[in-house]
């Protein structure tokens, strides 16, 4: 029998954490990353049952393990102990359970999780949206409120965590098309303006908010902030996705000021409108013809000036330069991408080549910068991810013709 009163509390979406009382027991320890990860599994898998080589499996799909059952009980040992802060009747450990042989979760301690809140939040606002649109309009805004971000972003690199993810994620996005819906009717423009941009911050390349956010500032007559945003947002999306607007987005832009003659004179504004959002920090990352595009108008630059910008290449390899494994690649170029996002300046412009390969262009530094840059983002990645097989190998190249010798690190 379940213990009835909710001491314990559990969050997924935007982080993980689990909360005992006042106390706050997932963080606990650096060096508890696998048992954490086998508690995600079975948590976000709570209504099935496993044997602890599917677990491995299903988290670790490029290891090879000789004896499962062994390595999931010092793992479960592990985990019941950092669980262990309440009563032992009242402990989440409670609910680990091993049957015959498997794994599974059983509610014998109840806990409050919000994935399951927001999704019963959204479930009873679709059931009273069409009789009830008031209660309906309150439940979507408290699950759209506790959407904080994708479920379990802590494990983005594991591929058991793509369909739940897509499915929060759906539901997510459900809520705030409904909503919007049931707050056009009652032409609440504003709530939806504020809605939408909340919904931004979330899910910033879901062009269906863009175009909502849009209808409600045009609903206000505020046509110069719709067309400020439709600038900046299609920019954002050229820039990051290399993708256009769509028919739906021109049509929309047309209606707030290009077919009546409407033109900014404010430069302040149109300034405004090209500098686009700042949805990324640190260097800004491309695809490989827009990357083709600015080495060149940089090399113009540079020998125009004089001033020096190098071209450098990160390759992940193995020590005889053989391919790496697909799996063990894609995962540490993963690892690499992000590590490099954190290592540059603004400025600073990345591609990836191809699926090994890495290419940065690195403006206003001299040789010995440069190379400190490419030192720095190795020792980064070798303090984040261990390597294994695999070796970084790193050169530089400076664009101007005269130093047009080639260093390997």
């Amino acid at each position: 029998m379940a213990v009835s009163e909710e001491n314990n509390y559990i969050y997924t979406l935007g982080k993980f954490l689990i909360r005992q009382g006042d106390q706050v027991i997932s963080e606990n320890t650096n060096r508890s990353k696998r048992m954490w990860e086998i508690f995600k599994f079975i948590l976000s898998y709570r209504d099935k049952v496993f044997f602890p080589e599917s677990i491995l499996e299903s988290i670790w799909p490029e290891r090879d393990y000789s004896d499962p059952a062994t390595i999931m009980r010092a793992h479960m040992f592990r985990l019941r102990q950092a669980l262990k802060i309440e009563e032992k009747d009242r402990s989440l450990a409670a609910n680990l359970v091993l049957t015959q042989g498997c794994y599974h979760w059983e509610n014998r301690v109840s806990c409050w999780i919000d994935s399951d809140e927001f999704e019963s939040l959204a479930g009873k606002a679709d059931d009273l949206a069409t009789k009830q649109p008031e209660e309906a309009i309150n439940l979507y805004k408290k699950a759209i409120d506790l959407y904080k971000g994708e479920y379990l972003p802590e494990s983005s690199f594991s591929e058991w965590i793509i369909p739940l993810r897509t499915y929060y994620h759906d539901i997510f996005l459900e809520c705030v098309f409904s909503l919007s819906v049931l707050l056009k009717s009652k032409h609440a423009y504003k709530e939806i303006i504020k809605l939408c941009e909340q919904a931004l911050k979330i899910d910033y390349y879901e062009e269906k908010i863009h175009i909502k956010l849009m209808e409600a500032l045009v609903e206000e007559g505020l046509n110069a902030r719709a067309r400020a945003h439709y600038n900046e947002a299609t920019l954002a999306f050229y820039r990051e996705l290399g993708v256009k607007p769509s028919d739906e987005m021109k049509k929309l832009y047309r209606m707030v000021g290009l077919e009546t003659g409407s033109y900014e004179l404010d430069l302040a504004t149109i300034q405004e409108g090209l500098k686009g959002k700042e949805v990324v920090s640190g260097a800004y990352f491309c695809d490989t013809e827009l990357f083709r595009y600015f080495y060149n108008l940089e090399r113009m630059r540079s020998e125009r000036s004089g001033k020096s910008v190098f071209l450098s290449l990160l390759t992940l390899v193995r020590p005889d330069y053989s391919s790496p494994r697909q799996e063990e690649l894609k995962a540490a170029m993963q690892y690499l991408q992000e590590t490099i996002k954190d290592s540059l300046r603004k400025g600073d412009i990345v591609t990836r080549w191809n699926e090994a390969q890495f290419l940065l262009l690195l403006p206003g530094l001299n040789r010995e910068q440069a190379a400190n840059v490419l030192d720095r983002i190795e020792k980064k990645y070798s303090d984040r991810y261990t390597l294994k097989e695999m070796i970084l190998k790193k050169k530089v190249e400076s664009l101007l013709p005269l130093e047009d010798d080639v260093h390997f690190y």
